[in-house]
């Protein structure tokens, strides 16, 4: 389950970025109330650099923290060769908390011991809690940034294929059902209620996309 949401997760919250950012951009560009096709350009633009930047984003994000496991695993290995009595021990230690008696424990942090790679596995994910990852950065990147794209496009489809006025419309309804069903199907992991989950994301893209709108309108006015 574990692993299901941690591949999961990039994708909702990728999605959710592109959506609300680009569905607010385009409330904008509407409030400031320039051509049908300015809106398109302005709609396209943004959901490539927000596809790009979420992107990057999750590599580096990954990359940086599969770094820093791999200088802790570094530290930990170092620490087995140079000081081995006292790593010996806390594997008991750490053995004797999972449940096995002091001299059980003793004898198996001993058997451990003989086998470094054995020891350093233990000591990695009981003592630091390092799990291997269950994708790599450039997954991570390139799911969080497709995942982003597609949200971000979700807004700027009606204006591709119908007049400007009822694009408007079009687009303020999908985008808001979008908004609640990605609240929604986002309850699976938080553990929140169906409703309360998709309502909450469905006030933030609202309020995302008024925002937009009031903030267009007042700049073409001043």
């Amino acid at each position: 389950v574990t692993g299901v949401q941690t591949c999961a997760l990039p994708i909702f919250y990728g999605f959710n970025d592109g959506l609300t950012a680009n569905f607010g951009l385009v409330a904008g560009v509407v409030g400031a109330d320039v051509a049908p096709h300015l809106v398109i350009v302005t709609g396209i633009a943004g959901a490539v650099a927000d596809a790009l930047s979420m992107g990057s984003s999750g590599y580096l994000a990954a990359a940086s923290e599969a770094e820093v496991s791999a200088r802790q695993v570094a530290i930990e290995r170092d620490e087995l060769r140079l000081m081995p009595d006292l790593e010996e021990k806390e594997l008991a230690l750490i053995l004797q908390a999972k449940g096995l008696s002091a001299d059980n424990a003793r004898q198996s942090a001993a058997a451990m011991m003989r086998d470094p790679q054995r020891a350093l596995d233990t000591k990695v994910q009981e003592e630091l809690g390092i799990q291997p990852p269950s994708v790599t950065p450039l997954a991570d990147g390139l799911v969080t940034g497709t995942a982003t794209a597609v949200g971000a496009v979700i807004p700027i489809l009606p204006f591709l294929v119908m007049p400007l006025g009822t694009a408007i419309w079009v687009s303020l309804s999908v985008s808001m059902a979008a908004h609640f069903a990605v609240g929604a199907a986002r309850s699976v992991f938080t553990g929140r209620g169906l409703w309360a989950s998709g309502r909450d994301m469905f006030l933030v893209g609202f309020g995302v996309a008024a925002a937009g709108y009031v903030l267009g309108d007042l700049l073409v006015k001043l």
